[in-house]
């Protein structure tokens, strides 16, 4: 009898080893433990953590789980939905390949399991990799010659193909059998959700928090007990059919599988805190006013090419508060024009309020089109001169990677607020030695905060 996706899929997930992962994928997630975690407590910073940790509190649940940037720990589940969420709230988190933003629910699912069974940093690595290898695969059946077909709809699938790969990692992590892990991925798919029309606000960053809770929570009720439909990836109304629409086939989940897609692939690491639409624009303006810096007061215009199916991804165009400016290709030129970068504190509602922003905001003149991946922006100043710079490939992905001094650069202005520099330099240790961590309580004890920087 031929075996169905799901079960070959849980076989492989069972059958992972530590071993058989290449070096450059546990290297790839460590420095991505360390931009996770980042951008987890500059969202604990802010309302969006704030609010979402003060709920889990609310909730009286018991764990051993720390929830970063506070005072208490919880159950895994919540920890997870707590950080994952705040990982996701400044749009600051990696982006994966083919689009979503996979590293911070990874890592978020992976750290606060691993600290409640006290397993060690290379189990913690292998999880990870595992619930990333199923992430991808899961999003094959999503691609279509005319995008992606959740995205297409108003889906969000950052709320969709995590819930899934993190139910993959836990079992793996929770040692749990074929049939276990069948059934955890079957559990969590009931639970994937996420639509577009929230971005720019709190409830953006919770679909990311959602799906890795529930992807928790899908392998640990299933090791109790519960159960759930075994082939959840096949058939009509299987996972690869509802995803993917008229060209969902399940048997795409299988093409490729055990190619350890973050050591093939890698993902692209932010360093504008934005909808990763908009960088292709402002690396091309950044480069043009790093070699001929100008004041507000000498410029015209703004003028940016820009393909035109990414235009959806930033619907504000006079954008009012910091979030809405992520999905803002006006201000995010205006930002780079007027400080140089577009940063975490670039996006806070006041910067976007800034009278020199918001007349530089009506100076952007956009131009899409329909001719490739490639951003020409042309910046007119007053006194005639213009200046131009074409990009077509955005710096942080793999082909122009984010250095390790960037990478550290960045921790340390989104861990600012809440930490004081010895410890963020203890976390980016632990974090480039996790491989080496006998258990991952000691980073995850490290996360705890009992008074923020002042």
């Amino acid at each position: 009898m031929t075996k169905s996706v799901t079960e070959t899929l849980a076989e492989w997930v069972v059958g992972t080893d530590y071993a058989d992962v290449p070096q450059i994928g546990a290297e790839r997630v460590k420095e991505r433990f360390i931009d996770s975690i980042g951008v987890a407590f500059a969202g604990m910073s802010v309302s969006t953590g704030q609010i979402m940790a003060k709920w889990v509190k609310a909730q009286g649940a018991r764990g051993d789980c720390t929830v970063l940037g506070t005072d208490f720990k919880t159950s895994a589940s919540y920890a997870t939905l707590a950080n994952a969420t705040s990982g996701h709230a400044l749009e600051f988190d990696d982006i994966a390949v083919g689009s979503g933003h996979f590293a911070n629910p990874m890592t978020a699912a992976t750290l606060a399991l691993g600290e409640k069974l006290g397993l060690s940093g290379k189990e913690v690595i292998l999880g990870w990799m595992v619930g990333y290898e199923i992430i991808h695969q899961t999003a094959k059946t999503t691609a279509d010659p005319r995008g992606n077909t959740l995205l297409n709809r108003g889906w969000f699938n950052q709320g969709f193909l995590p819930a899934i790969g993190v139910a993959a990692a836990a079992s793996r992590m929770m040692k749990l059998d074929i049939m276990q892990t069948r059934m955890a991925m079957g559990h969590a798919a009931s639970t994937m959700a996420g639509m577009l029309k929230n971005r720019g606000s709190d409830t953006k960053g919770f679909v990311a928090g959602n799906a890795a809770m529930h992807g928790i929570m899908a392998a640990e009720l299933i090791s109790l007990g519960f159960t759930a439909n075994e082939d959840i990836m096949d058939g009509e109304i299987g996972v690869g059919r509802l995803l993917g629409l008229e060209s969902g086939d399940p048997q795409k989940m299988l093409d490729g599988l055990g190619g350890w897609t973050m050591a093939a692939v890698g993902s692209s690491l932010r360093l504008h805190a934005c909808c990763g639409a908009s960088h292709w624009s402002q690396d091309a303006l950044q480069k043009i006013v790093r070699a001929r810096p100008v004041k507000f007061d000498e410029i015209e215009e703004i003028e940016v090419g820009i393909p035109a199916f990414l235009m959806p991804m930033m619907p504000y165009s006079d954008p009012q508060t910091g979030l809405e400016a992520k999905y803002s290709l006006e201000y995010d030129l205006a930002t780079i024009a007027l400080d140089g970068r577009a940063g975490l504190h670039q996006y806070s509602d006041a910067a976007v309020q800034r009278p020199e922003a918001r007349e530089l905001i009506r100076r952007v003149a956009i131009h899409p089109h329909n001719e490739g991946m490639s951003s020409r922006v042309v910046l007119k100043l007053k006194n005639g001169e213009s200046f131009e710079e074409t990009v077509t490939k955005t710096h942080g992905n793999v082909a122009d990677p984010l250095s390790m001094e960037e990478i550290r650069g960045k921790f340390h202005e989104c861990t600012e607020a809440l930490l004081p520099p010895a410890r963020r330099e203890q976390l980016i240790g632990l974090c480039e030695r996790l491989d080496r961590v006998d258990n991952v309580r000691e980073l995850a004890d490290a996360l705890s905060v009992a008074e923020p920087v002042a």
